[in-house]
């Protein structure tokens, strides 16, 4: 059986800094969270969700969407979050090219 190439992916600093940001127990969490909603979510419902102080939360929050991980809109006082897609595929792609 011939087997194809496998297309070379390299990682690249925006990996690095992704990767980082989902080291952390809280992130991982919110992060999930987002992903099992498939929406855009306000930060309160995320707070009240995960039980998160709200400064703590709009930390992790803010470390996630500069990691380029999440994608936030304001909407008049309220702050909604999702997760980029595209983003994590590429991380995906990108930890299972070796597999």
């Amino acid at each position: 059986m011939k087997t194809l190439p496998v297309a070379r992916l390299q990682a690249r600093e925006a990996h690095v800094e992704a990767l980082r940001a989902l080291a952390h127990l809280t992130r991982l969490q919110i992060f999930f969270f987002l992903v099992r909603a498939g929406r855009e979510v306000p930060a309160g419902e995320i707070q009240a969700e995960l039980e998160i102080p709200g400064p703590t939360l709009s930390h992790h929050l803010d470390l996630l969407r500069r990691a380029g991980l999440l994608q936030s809109r304001k909407e008049e006082r309220f702050i909604y979050y999702s997760v980029r897609p595209e983003t994590v595929s590429e991380l995906v792609r990108l930890l299972t090219a070796c597999c």
